[in-house]
């Protein structure tokens, strides 16, 4: 698909891509072989689309796939893949909001079989609500194999940061005790149309079997780490003390039990040690 399909499309409905649903449509075909080289698609999997706009990738999909699950909130787009798709089998087409839609009933393939179905997401995000479905998606991390998600760069390389930089934060903590992830690929504004006002990047998100760290309270953990990156100017003692999780001496306590200096600052703590705060805390 080239931007001249996209503006034909657009202008045979007398409409334009909505901007509110972040339609900007991936229009390089090489973009769309790395997509595909990324997920691994397997004749044994089934894949979930999020965003399946004109189904450039959902037909490349369902040359791959077992099954393809395309999900489009757009009426207009969704009416569009019926008509394209209304003798494929593979393809199981929703009308429906990703953040609306209830995920187990897309992933209660019956495990019981031979040869149980593997499920991935591949999707390119709309970017107002990416961090909403990435929680999503983690969530069901223990159904889901792994995700190749489009985004906006800036989030992709918050998710990847490592600790001591300033896109180091929640976001990074939280993925990676989920998922190990990896940067696959930065797209300029050119690769999509219409041209968003951002640069994109693929990632990918290959779930874990076990979380990357063990905490003995994973409520309190995630707690202490918003509390800390929320007021990540502040040393890592104040910051918690405001917190309230622990008198100050407990506090101190802490922080010579594990060996991390309290004037430290949230981004330069690393998750094991996040970890570490919290198992010691959690005796308290």
């Amino acid at each position: 698909m080239n931007p001249q399909q996209v503006r034909d499309f657009f202008t045979r409905n007398h409409t334009r891509p909505k901007k509110q649903l972040g339609q900007n449509f991936l229009v390089n075909p090489e973009a769309l072989n790395i997509i595909l080289e990324t997920g691994e698609v397997r004749d044994c999997d089934t894949v979930i689309e999020i965003g399946a706009g004109l189904g450039y990738l959902t037909d490349a999909l369902a040359r791959h796939a077992q099954r393809v699950i395309a999900v489009e909130v757009d009426e207009l787009l969704y009416n569009a893949l019926a008509a394209q798709f209304s003798v494929d089998s593979q393809v199981q087409l929703l009308n429906a909001d990703i953040l609306k839609l209830e995920f187990n009933s897309l992933l209660s393939e019956n495990t019981a079989s031979e040869d149980p179905t593997t499920f991935k997401v591949i999707a390119n995000l709309p970017y107002s609500i990416t961090t909403p479905i990435l929680w999503k998606l983690l969530a069901h991390r223990r159904q889901l194999h792994s995700c190749v998600l489009m985004m906006q760069k800036e989030v992709a390389e918050r998710i990847v940061a490592g600790p001591g930089g300033k896109d180091y934060g929640a976001l990074t903590i939280g993925v990676a005790y989920h998922a190990e992830s990896s940067l696959i690929a930065t797209l300029s504004p050119e690769n999509f149309y219409p041209s968003p006002k951002v640069d994109s990047a693929l990632l990918k998100l290959t779930m874990r079997e076990s979380p990357k760290v063990s905490v003995e309270d994973e409520m309190l953990f995630f707690k202490i780490v918003r509390t800390a990156f929320r007021m990540r100017r502040k040393m890592l003692k104040n910051a918690l003390v405001r917190g309230r999780f622990a008198s100050a001496e407990r506090l101190a306590a802490a922080f010579e039990e594990t060996g991390i200096a309290p004037e430290r600052r949230a981004e330069t703590l690393d998750i094991t040690e996040y970890a570490a705060l919290t198992n010691f805390l959690v005796q308290c």
